[in-house]
């Protein structure tokens, strides 16, 4: 399966046509996700898919399926969640589907452990588009060195296409730092900003396999560079 095409191409949508998708697909779809190492074996994700008559949000896409997603406490719970479902996400664009993260949605019978949801489905316009066409910053401002991998995860999808992560290529290892805030009034709207950081992740990790280059994300490390100001160090993958 090739999920490193779709990281150029991909286009969040909220057309998708109402149809819900065959069995089969949603059958398969669950498959793929268990079989998908995890960023943290420790960290303990749930998901359901579900249709639109059992989430809650505001303006919601009419969306055949809704995946969502929850976890137990952990101080990495949010990154792994992003990590795990964007390899889905990729999944869905590489057999021609469409998806949009939804930070807003919500499962009707409440869910203590609720982190967030993906509406996904049939497009109904192309969602799709072209690299150039990405609204992302520069490389020079969202990582320090150089690895070919960096491209991929600077096209991650963000809240508020806030882009909080920053990477330290340093040999053989690339740091991984991120903002806990986006800092103003979007700071005050958003608070997922280390889970954009395991989407993001999940792109380098694609992008790295597709070069056959290996992936071990590892935390507590000691030695690392100093991030820059207004992030924090989150681990460094090897």
């Amino acid at each position: 399966m090739d999920l490193y095409t779709p990281i150029f191409t991909r286009a969040s949508t909220r057309k998708f046509d109402p149809s819900p998708l065959p069995a089969d697909t949603l059958s398969q779809l669950e498959d793929f996700i268990s079989q998908v190492k995890p960023l943290l074996p420790d960290v303990k994700l749930e998901h359901r898919i579900v249709s639109g008559n059992d989430v809650k949000g505001m303006a919601l896409p009419k969306a055949p399926h809704f995946l969502l997603i929850s976890g137990r406490e952990h101080p990495l719970r949010n990154t792994a969640a992003g990590f795990l479902y964007q390899h889905a996400e990729l999944w869905l664009y590489a057999h021609g589907y469409a998806t949009r993260w939804l930070g807003g949605v919500k499962p009707k019978q409440p869910d203590p452990n609720h982190i967030i949801g993906m509406a996904f489905g049939k497009p109904t316009e192309p969602a799709v588009r072209k690299p150039e066409d990405f609204k992302r910053k520069p490389l020079s401002e969202i990582a320090r060195g150089t690895d070919s991998r960096l491209e991929a995860a600077r096209l991650a999808p963000s809240g508020m296409n806030g882009q909080p992560w920053y990477y330290i290529a340093d040999g053989n290892k690339i740091h991984v730092c991120y903002k806990p805030s986006l800092g103003g009034l979007l700071g005050k709207m958003y608070n997922l900003t280390d889970l954009d950081v395991g989407i993001s992740l999940c792109h380098l990790a694609v992008a790295g396999e597709h070069e056959g280059k290996s992936f071990r994300f590892t935390v507590n490390k000691t030695g690392f560079p100093a991030p820059p100001a207004g992030f924090v160090y989150v681990g460094t993958v090897e």
